[in-house]
């Protein structure tokens, strides 16, 4: 059966997705990302019904020729890192049409709705033939023109946009469906907008046939929308279980529409129906004036019909004062008669309300109910007052206790602190004392606050004596080498 669903979405680089790897998907092909260097592969695929590319006049040859091209062009020209470089949707495509019409209504909603307002649009058709045939479409997001891809068009991520492509959509979706001569139709709007407008219909349809045509929709819709089931659990029993339930819950309401249009529609046009509440009541009966007898002195030969008037318009009785708040308006008021009286020459005439021959029980006892008057002594408000204070001083909660650690903490601050207005913190009494004696005028450093660097250390040195003879010991060169081995003595008798 015919279905809405059309769900936009951008390929963001952001969460690790490419354009290049989605347009594989699509077109069941293979393709390898010029820019990653990455190969997609789904060429094993043979649920493809169809490939095209839709692009402006102005776009070059070499950039819509395949999904290739067109696809590493688009990665290439965005530089950023986290940047979004397409949108695409899946659109489910009515099951009652040929696999001809099915492209052809995909093919004219992409032309008409964003390959003319400068997007190029890349259509791949999946699984016709089925139950569940849908259309993938990739939409570029920049400007397009004889030299190449321009500036990001900021206006085509507007939110109102997407409502009018889903309008769009179904509006086209329709007239197909009805060229087609199928009765099922596709909506856009949920399932709530759907009841709240079907509602609105019936208030002010003008016919029977027109009302009960609307409560049946807005009964058809007053329901919860079916969940998706994603394609991979499709074939789960929990999953065929949820679409099971949710396909009982909708012929469920489609029975319930039926049953209300049946009955509505051939109700009598003299009943009111309040859609809302779904109530059927008549309507206000005619009034009768009731003639009296002549009275004396009149002619008894003049004799007076019953005629039938419109009902009195219905006035709201006028509110009475709380004796409690002056401000608030009781609702509960004594209703007056309601019963008129008309002057005729010598002849009374009473309009009498059908009601008022009746009247209700609940009103007759609301009538004879003593009235209250209102405390003058206020006893009980200055009672109810001094028992209060009574647990106040009583109990611990009631107390308020006076916080003295705030105080104390703010005496200690104002003794030992001072606020620095320069650095714009407290410090110690001290330290801004200091400050403030050497940034004066006639400040003179005391002997605690002078200090000089310290001397450099003097070298301590060995008081040799000349006299005693020094060998030096020999190196070892001298060693592996015995005629090197002179003493100092020997040299200088030499």
């Amino acid at each position: 059966m015919a279905i809405f669903h059309l769900d936009f979405k951008v390929v963001k680089r952001s969460e690790g997705r490419s354009s290049v790897a989605k347009a594989a998907y699509h077109a069941r092909c293979r393709i390898t990302d010029e820019r990653t260097c990455d190969t997609y592969d789904y060429s094993r695929r043979t649920d493809l019904y169809g490939h095209f590319i839709l692009a402006p006049v102005n776009a070059p040859e070499h950039i819509v020729k395949d999904s290739t091209a067109l696809w590493n062009e688009v990665e290439g020209v965005e530089r950023q890192q986290n940047g979004q470089t397409s949108r695409y949707f899946d659109v489910a495509i009515p099951a009652e049409l040929n696999n001809d019409a099915k492209k052809k209504l995909v093919l004219e909603y992409c032309q008409k709705n964003f390959v003319d307002k400068g997007m190029i649009a890349d259509i791949a058709f999946h699984d016709l033939e089925s139950n569940n045939p849908h259309a993938h479409v990739m939409l570029t997001l920049k400007t397009i023109d004889k030299n190449g891809f321009g500036k990001k068009e900021r206006s085509w991520n507007d939110k109102k946009m997407v409502f009018q492509w889903r309008e769009a959509w179904s509006t086209i979706s329709n007239s197909y469906l009805e060229a087609a001569g199928v009765a099922a139709r596709i909506d856009h709007r949920s399932l709530r907008s759907q009841c709240a407008a079907a509602l609105a219909q019936a208030e002010t349809a003008s016919s029977n046939e027109d009302k009960a045509f609307w409560l049946a929709k807005a009964t058809e819709a007053n329901r919860p929308p079916m969940r998706r089931i994603h394609r991979a659990k499709w074939n789960r029993p929990a999953a065929q279980e949820q679409r099971a339930a949710e396909k009982a819950i909708r012929d469920e309401a489609k029975q319930a529409a039926f049953e209300v249009y049946k009955t509505f529609k051939e109700l009598p046009l003299e009943i009111i129906v309040g859609v809302r509440s779904f109530t059927v009541f008549l309507p206000h009966q005619t009034e009768e004036i009731v003639l009296p007898d002549i009275r004396s002195g009149a002619s008894g030969n003049r004799v007076r019909q019953p005629v039938l008037v419109a009902p009195v318009p219905h006035t709201r009785p006028r509110g009475v004062k709380s004796y409690r708040n002056t401000s608030k308006v009781s609702k509960v008021t004594r209703a007056r008669s309601s019963s008129v009286s008309i002057a005729d020459n010598a002849v009374n005439t009473i309009l009498k309300n059908p009601s008022s021959q009746a009247p209700n029980n609940r009103a007759a006892r609301n009538a004879k109910r003593k009235q209250t008057t209102p405390h003058q002594s206020n006893l009980f408000k200055r009672f109810t007052a001094l028992v209060i204070d009574f647990f106040k001083e009583k109990f611990i909660w009631g107390k308020r206790l006076i916080d003295t650690t705030d105080l104390e903490h703010d005496k200690r601050i104002g003794e030992n602190y001072v606020f620095d207005e320069v650095a714009g913190v407290y410090v110690s009494r001290s330290e801004h004392e200091q400050r403030a004696r050497f940034n004066s005028d006639d400040y003179k450093p005391i002997s605690e606050e002078v200090t000089r660097f310290p001397s450099r250390p003097k070298k301590e040195q060995l008081n040799i004596n000349s006299s005693i003879a020094v060998t030096p010991l020999p190196s070892a060169e001298q060693t592996r080498n015995p005629k090197l081995r002179m003493s100092k003595s020997s040299f200088y008798q030499k």
